[in-house]
């Protein structure tokens, strides 16, 4: 019975999660009144390294750096500021952690990317152990829009298995496995 009862749930957070990624991948809206991130979190066996992209609507992250910072960013535009990539940066650093086997992993900014009406982001751990408990902070955005919804999904090989993390609930624990 917990059995089916958990199956059901899990049935239950996939739908979620896939309707909010539908709805990250219109694209075509210049205005959108729904505030949600999609993370992908992948360990790298090869590099022994954590991947981690962030997707998120650029005009709402120069929202909450104008708030921040008092700069209009203009991010993935003709007028982005010169500070737009340094401001990212320590931002996605002060709201996005890992840890994994119970230890904080460093980050490490790559860049960012944009891609029709989104940008993506990129983040890199340093050197790791094969993982078995990830936890994951991510109040990208909370601060700024009460209902944003931050997707996160950790693959490692072929385990893979979502979170949903809002303003309320900032962080939540994986296991790898189960």
């Amino acid at each position: 019975m917990l059995y089916s009862t958990r199956m059901k749930g899990q049935k239950h957070q996939g739908r979620i999660l896939f309707f909010f990624i539908f709805l990250m991948g219109l694209g075509s809206w210049s205005m959108h009144k729904f505030y949600v991130s999609l993370t992908e979190v992948r360990f790298n066996s090869e590099s022994g390294r954590i991947e981690v992209s962030i997707r998120i609507f650029p005009d709402d992250l120069d929202r909450a750096l104008f708030e921040r910072e008092g700069i209009h960013t203009q991010l993935a535009t003709e007028l982005e500021s010169p500070e737009a990539d340094s401001l990212l940066k320590i931002y996605l650093l002060d709201h996005f952690s890992l840890e994994v086997n119970g230890e904080h992993i460093k980050l490490e900014y790559l860049g960012k990317e944009p891609e029709a009406d989104a940008i993506w982001c990129y983040l890199e751990s340093e050197q790791v152990g094969e993982p078995i408990d990830y936890l994951v902070y991510n109040s990208i955005l909370t601060h700024a829009f009460e209902d944003q919804v931050n997707i996160v999904q950790v693959y490692q090989e072929k385990w893979n298995k979502g979170l949903m993390l809002s303003r309320d609930h900032r962080s939540d624990q994986l296991t790898v496995g189960k």
